[in-house]
């Protein structure tokens, strides 16, 4: 890792920006949310969120996925982070789920939420599927990183420009451009 990775990491390991039992997330619009502490959260925090492990639907949260046609249930279909990218033409919604120890975005985890946005009538080009770690050389990568779909992405908190692809796409190898 890069000396800014480094930093970054030790940063949040020390929890700056956190109160004494809670995560403290910043929105881009500049709304916050309090989360519950952990590894989980923390990855949480660099990614933005829709929903927690002790809090799993905020009810606005909800009530905005339900208006534009996710009928998200707890319990079975509901993604860590919902991030929509409002600059294209029609918006790209960014499934995201945070893995500190398992639950990465499976084929089977992937497949049930095409399915639900295909309900919502949101063509499959218009939608990303990305499983969010705090370091690729970390257990919890290592552990999940042979059941990640094809057609999804890995993030790491600690290379936050970098995105690693796992293409369904037959393609060759090629240098960099």
């Amino acid at each position: 890792m890069n000396k800014g990775a480094l930093a970054r990491l030790a940063i949040v390991r020390r929890g700056a920006g956190v109160s004494a039992d809670q995560v403290l997330v910043t929105f881009p619009n500049g709304e916050t949310r309090r989360m519950k502490p952990g590894p989980s959260s923390e990855i949480t925090k660099a990614v933005v969120f829709l929903s927690e492990s002790g809090n799993k639907v905020v009810a606005r949260d909800d009530e905005l996925a339900r208006s534009i046609g996710l009928a998200i249930q707890a319990d079975k279909n509901l993604p860590d982070t919902i991030l929509v990218d409002l600059g294209p033409v029609h918006p790209l919604l960014v499934f995201v789920e945070v893995v500190a120890t398992d639950g990465p975005i499976s084929q089977r985890r992937k497949e049930a939420l095409e399915d639900l946005v295909a309900e919502a009538g949101f063509p499959a080009e218009h939608v990303a599927f990305v499983t969010a770690y705090l370091d690729r050389s970390a257990g919890p990568f290592k552990k999940t990183a042979d059941s990640l779909a094809w057609g999804s992405y890995a993030w790491f908190a600690a290379e936050p420009e970098r995105l690693v692809v796992f293409s369904e796409a037959r393609e060759t190898l090629r240098g960099r451009p």
